[in-house]
């Protein structure tokens, strides 16, 4: 607050925070908690709920001292950047809204995007994934394959395009459109909650096939295998991270909430699921449709006449 009340000292018109697009925060700064830094965004009136959230490797001046050559406006050009190839569905908890929602809320860790900087000949910062926290403060990350666990999840994947690796050949993969991705959760503890938490996950994926060395048979029995594939390699992506996030300490999915609301009598505070969250027990099941894109072969026809 008083960062913002000496930048106004140094201006001869008001500063009007509407216009803010993005909030980027330095990793060694999300280390100490960022609290401090959203309190007083959270608190003004004109500020808005979608209000993008980044954390950054790298000090997060660099990205004003960025010139895009497609926009003049760094802000505006972060924006769109990132409204146009965010991973996400539902994008508001991915902002200062949602952020402040879950910090707030029983049972569930805030996140906020992970960003690279501009490397190499790229014109344009990227996602990494996201990052984790317990409370205000950094806790660890996901990215990669952990990052479509977690997106898996949360019901947060939209239609999007992703290899998976071959049955046969670790090395090579096929293409899969993923067009629908729904995943139910339910945690149940027992024993009076003396015994671990119970966490039952089943995901429903349907997509389609659109090539791949170990799709070039297109026939019933390629089919089954690669859907196996599918279900097998989701699986462990999911399982993946969430003990990642066991490990680092923070229930970023939220199966706290889930079990704060539909067994309240069970819950006994966040204190309780902070320590009984690491050692429960993870159970996933996948099940996936898919089918292969539709090809058209050559016919030839033959008109005769009379």
């Amino acid at each position: 607050m008083d960062a913002l009340y000496k930048i106004q000292l140094s201006l001869n018109r008001r500063l009007f925070y509407n216009n803010l697009q993005a909030v980027v925060i330095s990793r060694h700064v999300a280390n100490r908690g960022v609290a401090d830094i959203m309190n007083p965004l959270i608190q003004a009136r004109v500020v808005s709920r979608n209000l993008w959230v980044f954390i950054s490797d790298r000090p997060a001046v660099e990205f004003l001292r960025q010139s895009p050559k497609l926009d003049v406006i760094p802000a505006m050009y972060l924006t769109n950047l990132f409204r146009n190839k965010v991973w996400l569905n539902r994008p508001y908890d991915a902002t200062i809204g949602g952020f402040h929602q879950r910090l707030s809320t029983p049972g569930v860790e805030p996140f906020a995007l992970d960003i690279a900087g501009v490397e190499h000949n790229l014109s344009a910062p990227r996602i990494k994934g996201i990052v984790t926290f317990s409370g205000d403060r950094l806790a660890g990350e996901m990215s990669g394959r952990e990052f479509v666990g977690w997106a898996l999840v949360q019901n947060q994947l939209p239609h999007t395009v992703f290899v998976y690796r071959c049955p046969n050949g670790p090395n090579d993969g096929f293409v899969v459109n993923i067009k629908s991705a729904r995943c139910r959760v339910r945690v149940r503890t027992a024993d009076g909650g003396s015994a671990p938490p119970v966490i039952d996950l089943q995901v429903r994926l349907r997509g389609s096939v659109e090539g791949g060395v170990c799709a070039v048979n297109q026939d019933a029995e390629r089919l089954k295998t690669l859907q196996m594939a599918v279900e097998s390699q989701s699986a462990e992506m999911i399982t993946s991270a969430i003990h990642r996030a066991q490990t680092e300490k923070t229930d970023v999915f939220g199966f706290g909430r889930e079990l704060y609301r539909h067994q309240p009598r069970a819950w006994r505070g966040d204190a309780w699921w902070a320590n009984a969250f690491p050692s429960a027990q993870v159970r996933v099941t996948v099940g996936a449709r898919l089918d292969f894109v539709q090809t058209y072969t050559r016919t030839e026809f033959v008109y005769q006449q009379g």
